[in-house]
Formats: C-alpha cells, sequence, structure tokens
C-alpha cells in the first residue's frame, strides 16, 4: 500500500524541538521525548512542518510558477481542502555524542536504539546493507559500554572493547567512531543534555532569563517517509514525480531547519536516505 523511504537526520548544530512542557525546576524549555521510550524524538508534526517551510523555499528558489508551486506543495503536505498524500513518522534517536578521553567524541547509541532502527526497516520493508551485522548489537548485553578497541572513558564510563560486535557496520551507519552503551546508562546520559541559559534583553537590560534543553550537534534520527501506491495510475504517477522532487531537495546539500532558534543557528540538519539500494 506504500513505497517507504528511510532517512537518516544528522543535526549541524544543536537543536531544540519543543514539547511545550516544564518540569518546574532548573529547565523552562524542555525538548520532545519519546512517550514509550523517552529518548528525545521530533514528533512527525514537527517534523512535516519543517519539512513543508523548506519545500515552500525550494520552490520559490525554482522555477515553478505560483500555481505549480501551491499544487506541488500541496500534493505532498495538502492544504486547506485536502490532506497531504505523503505518510510522515516520528523521528526516533539513534546516537548522540558523548565526549571520551580517547576521542573528542563517540556516536553512542543502546541496543534498544539499534532494535528500534532495525524494526522500523523491517516493517517497512526497507532493505539495509549490512542489516544481519546490526542485529547483534541491538541483541547485546552490554555491562557498560563497548566500543571497537581500547578502554576510554566516555563521560564518567569506562568503555571496554569488544571481540564479538562488528563495529564497521555500526560506524558506517554512524558515521566515526561509535560506543554500544547499556540501555540504563544511554538512559541515564540522556537525562543530562546540556542546558542552554537564554537571556531576553529590552533596550540592553534583562528582562527575562531562561534555561533551556538542547540536543548536541552531530545527534542522529531515523525517521521514515511513505508514499501510497493504492492511488489510480494517473494520480499514482503525478505523485511519484511530485515525490522524486521532493526526495532530490531533501538530500541535496542544503541543510534543513528544524525546531526553534534558527536565528542563533539552532536546528540545522542534513537528511541521508539509507536502504533500498
Amino acid at each position: 500500500m506504500f513505497t517507504n523511504h528511510l532517512y537518516i537526520i544528522n543535526a549541524v548544530t544543536s537543536m531544540h524541538v519543543g514539547s511545550g512542557d516544564t518540569n518546574f525546576g532548573l529547565i523552562d524549555k524542555q525538548i520532545q521525548r519519546d512517550a514509550i521510550t523517552g529518548y528525545p524524538t521530533i514528533h512527525s508534526s514537527s517534523l512535516k512542518g519543517a519539512l513543508k517551510e523548506y519545500t515552500v523555499h525550494k520552490c520559490d528558489t525554482g522555477t515553478k510558477t505560483p500555481e505549480e508551486k501551491a499544487n506541488f506543495v500541496a500534493n505532498i503536505f495538502g492544504d486547506d481542502d485536502n490532506n497531504g498524500k505523503v505518510r510522515f513518522i516520528d523521528a526516533h534517536l539513534l546516537s548522540v555524542p558523548f565526549r571520551s578521553d580517547a576521542n573528542p567524541y563517540y556516536m553512542c547509541t543502546s541496543p534498544k536504539a539499534v532494535e528500534q532502527f532495525i524494526e522500523l526497516a523491517e516493517t517497512l520493508g526497507v532493505v539495509i546493507p549490512d542489516i544481519d551485522k546490526l542485529r547483534p548489537f541491538a541483541l547485546a548485553k552490554v555491562d557498560t559500554a563497548l566500543v571497537r578497541s581500547g578502554s576510554p572513558m566516555i563521560e564518567e564510563i569506562t568503555a571496554s572493547a569488544s571481540n564479538e560486535l562488528d563495529f564497521d557496520a555500526l560506524e558506517s551507519l554512524m558515521g566515526g567512531p561509535a560506543a554500544l552503551l547499556s540501555n540504563t546508562a544511554f538512559d541515564e546520559m540522556l537525562k543530562n543534555l546540556p542546558v542552554i541559559a537564554r537571556n531576553a534583553l529590552e533596550n540592553g537590560e534583562s528582562k527575562n532569563l531562561w534555561y533551556e534543553e538542547v540536543l548536541p550537534r552531530k545527534s542522529k534520527f531515523f525517521t521514515a517517509i511513505s508514499v501510497p501506491t493504492y492511488l489510480d495510475s494517473s494520480d499514482s504517477s503525478k505523485l511519484t514525480n511530485t515525490f522524486n522532487q521532493f526526495r532530490e531537495f531533501l538530500t541535496d546539500k542544503d541543510t534543513i531547519h528544524i525546531g526553534a532558534n534558527a536565528s542563533i543557528g539552532y536546528g540545522m540538519t542534513t537528511f541521508k536516505e539509507v536502504g533500498n539500494e
């Protein structure tokens, strides 16, 4: 019923996709988190809104007439009269960089995060290279943290080398040195993400100080975008052509802004399609 496309979202800069919640403590503005895992997430509505804004911008800088642009955007995202035909799915956390004494950072993930990535790919029928080499990471029993070699400190955790896991596959997915943390250790580290103090000025005078939770740059999410195949041949052909142009927008060299505070450089991301190659 759908053709599914799986994407890795890479945070080029720090990101704040706000939940609208506060814990009535230190953090005034918290990021969105998954209701089941507690991991940072990007809700599909936030993701769709960001991609729609980006697509409108790309159309504005292209050669489409106003009518062509309106039809193009409406075909994917919908308009006042019709829902969009393309389905957007929540972006789930894959990895977060944490500092180390052996490298500037390790791309840290957990068995739970890897398992969710594999489950989504298999549920949607997306073929991932080396998925059989990634599966042991989802099943691994980890005391604290595992790395390719050595015994580096990652934040305050001492990692150990693994002789059983193929870190080539994981590091290819992560795009850098990777560490597999236990689910418990990863959960705890995600509770202590950076908090940035923000200040509103009025005529040079501080009027409002607040604290905002952010996800560090180089963090990675995975998401899927699905195109229906149940349409009649004319509509299906039109949507396929439209979506192929949209796919080119997503994976070109421009960055896509997601979340708040674009004016201070937050939320710059890039998208990479994985699988089915």
